[in-house]
């Protein structure tokens, strides 16, 4: 037994001699740095994506002398009311990983053994088909590997090749290759073409996987005439306006989405509580400017599932990192409505002064 005492599983990592990455698997499918991690696990800062007080995470490994064999763990560990790791947790999974495939898990020979180390551990879980097709979209680009052998067809489609109908035989992770490699496919142009021609399902899947990508300021752009186009109509599709707001979520053309995303707050759809969860859950980062958080606070404390929609959005947002004064800023506001009044009310037990 070595005298270093292993006491999070990147020191466990970094010990068996493994290369390793990691990936958020809630908000979306994002990197997160080392440090940031390691920091995260010595319960030195919060959880950068919270999802329902968890820390929903992938890890990709491997051995250096073996840089074509790759195994993954997908794990969840609980957070505190800070959102820091609670240490129980951590403590817990690493006994039962030591105990199963020891310290020097890279001499196994049996890569099954490796792959199944954490079986029925509480602290692993299996992500939704379109987590996973993003995670390995993500990863095999990090990795600098091939997209998978349904690129090429998606791509095809999404630029115009194929007949609009065409859609249904493509594969999760065709789209997902397409969307998380828009910079590398050059085909930009005949894609923003086709995109006001596309189905609604089609649409909204492409745009479901923009959310893990950082599409360009041309991208959003397209996205923002769509959005100009619902917002005139009598009864705006709020399915397509959420797909919208999903696909520009992560550009880092910040100005372009405060506007489209004003331009629906200042809709009256914007009651509606699936555009509302939908911009916590991807456009959190937003709402720590306190004009679009307050109006923001005020379309959800009118939104049409009543004071459960409002509780539920609230509770989900408020323990993102860095926006709880925001949040609270805006409830505490001496010029919010009677509405926000009487939800606040309703939900702490009395009105915030």
């Amino acid at each position: 037994m070595s005298d270093t005492k292993i006491t999070t599983l990147s020191a466990f990592l970094q010990h068996s001699g493994a290369n390793y990455r990691v990936f958020d698997m809630g908000r979306r499918v994002a990197k997160l740095n080392p440090m940031q991690f390691v920091d995260f696990e010595n319960a030195q800062q919060p959880y950068p994506y919270p999802m329902q007080k968890t820390a929903l995470f992938g890890v990709i490994f491997w051995n250096p002398a073996l840089p074509e064999k790759h195994y993954v763990w997908f794990l969840k560990f609980p957070l505190d009311e800070q959102g820091l790791l609670l240490q129980a947790a951590r403590d817990e999974f690493l006994v039962m990983l030591l105990d199963r495939v020891g310290e020097c898990m890279l001499a196994a020979s049996d890569g099954n053994a490796i792959e199944g180390a954490l079986k029925d551990s509480p602290y692993t879980f299996m992500p939704r088909d379109d987590k996973m097709a993003a995670f390995n979209a993500k990863a095999s680009q990090s990795l600098a590997r091939p997209p998978s052998r349904y690129y090429q067809d998606a791509l095809a489609y999404f630029t115009g090749q194929q007949d609009n109908q065409a859609w249904q035989s493509l594969a999760l992770q065709g789209v997902a290759d397409v969307a998380i490699r828009l910079d590398e496919h050059g085909q930009t142009r005949a894609m923003l073409k086709r995109l006001p021609e596309l189905p609604e399902t089609p649409f909204s899947i492409l745009s479901s996987f923009l959310e893990h990508a950082a599409p360009s300021t041309d991208i959003v752009e397209a996205f923002a005439s769509s959005v100009e186009v619902e917002l005139q109509q009598p009864q705006p599709n709020i399915t397509k306006l959420c797909a919208c707001l999903r696909a520009v979520s992560n550009s880092p053309a910040q100005g372009l989405v405060e506007q489209l995303l004003m331009d629906i707050l200042n809709n009256e759809c914007s009651r509606h509580i699936e555009l509302l969860a939908t911009i916590a859950g991807r456009l959190w980062a937003l709402l720590e400017q306190d004009a679009i958080c307050t109006l923001f606070v005020e379309r959800l404390a009118g939104n049409d599932a009543g004071a459960s929609g409002f509780n539920q959005v609230l509770a989900d947002v408020i323990y993102m990192p860095g926006l709880r004064s925001h949040i609270m800023a805006a409830l505490r506001a001496p010029t919010r409505s009677a509405t926000l009044t009487k939800r606040v009310g309703e939900m702490f037990g009395q009105a915030i002064t």
